[in-house]
């Protein structure tokens, strides 16, 4: 088999069409892997001039966070052995550069792609109901509670006293309901309802405690969100096995990435607090991130891909 053969061998196991099986993109990706190295152990020419290149995609501006694109970036890495460049503005990751071997680079656009539109989806889709988690969760905080009731009654009154009847039989509801769908709606619900309830809670108190009041909402919302994020790409980390370039492949790369990128600066790791808030979160991200099929074009949601920039 020619290398054009199997670089369209390699396409056609990337461009499956959806599956139902969650397993099956795993499956698609450790063929593809396979073949990479084969492509690899053949490619006798490789040198830093003609067989290490680069290319420069744009990111989605729903998921640009540095942490986000690390982790994202980390997951091809791990499969295909490349190496990654975040270029950001106003520490926001406006575009990335994928450097390895050339054969290898489509793939890996095609990867980033379809990571990219199923991590803005799943992100987008937890952060509309995750304003509902937090309502219940402080409800049942009763040292959070008792704290509003002495410092802020005002606010506790709008937000809390009033609606408790409906929060505990909300509560007992998700509790009972296994319908996933239904369970998110109901927390989506739920959030806007929170927000709406907030917004008047601050008026009925002063300035100053209105402030620390959002600083905490916004303390809870940020915790639960890193933790979703970092469940989700863990679980798919999870799903593929680790590939690592010929050295010699390696050593091409990492002069590549000295020659052309002299100033590079590194990225802060990011880790969630240990946290009850944030392990439930952790676990939802986990959930999610093990339905994606990375062989799926999710046509259903997913702008095409020249709208999003891609080169």
């Amino acid at each position: 088999m020619t290398k054009a053969e199997l670089i369209e061998k390699i396409k056609k196991l990337l461009a499956l069409s959806d599956s139902s099986n969650p397993n099956e993109a795993a499956v698609a990706l450790s063929r593809a892997q396979k073949l990479m190295e084969k492509i690899n152990i053949e490619s006798k020419e490789v040198n830093s001039e003609n067989g290490i290149d680069e290319i420069k995609l744009k990111t989605l501006s729903s998921i640009n966070t540095q942490i986000i694109m690390s982790k994202l970036l980390n997951i091809i890495r791990k499969a295909f052995g490349i190496e990654f460049i975040l270029h950001t503005t106003n520490s926001k990751v406006t575009s990335i550069s994928l450097i390895g071997p050339a054969d290898i680079l489509e793939s890996c656009e095609y990867i980033f792609t379809v990571l990219s539109r199923q991590a803005a989806f799943a992100i987008g889709e937890y952060t509309k109901l995750m304003e509902g988690e937090i309502y219940l969760e402080t409800a049942r905080n009763l040292g959070f509670i008792n704290e509003l009731q002495t410092k802020v009654f005002p606010f506790y009154s709008a937000v809390y006293g009033t609606h408790s009847q409906m929060l505990r039989e909300i509560d007992i509801n998700i509790a009972q309901n296994k319908d996933e769908n239904n369970t998110n709606k109901a927390y989506k619900m739920l959030g806007e309802t929170f927000k709406d309830l907030r917004n008047v809670g601050y008026k009925l108190v002063s300035p100053g405690y209105a402030r620390e009041l959002k600083c905490i909402f916004t303390s809870i919302a940020k915790e639960k969100k890193q933790g979703f994020i970092q469940g989700y790409f863990s679980s798919i980390s999870e799903k593929i096995s680790e590939y690592a370039q010929p050295s010699e492949i390696q050593e091409h790369i990492d002069k590549y990435i000295s020659d052309k990128h002299p100033d590079l600066s590194e990225v802060r790791r990011h880790s969630i607090h240990n946290t009850y808030t944030a392990y439930q979160a952790y676990q939802k991200g986990v959930s999610e991130g093990s339905k994606v099929t990375l062989n799926s074009a999710i046509k259903d949601y997913a702008p095409k891909m020249d709208a999003i920039g891609m080169k």
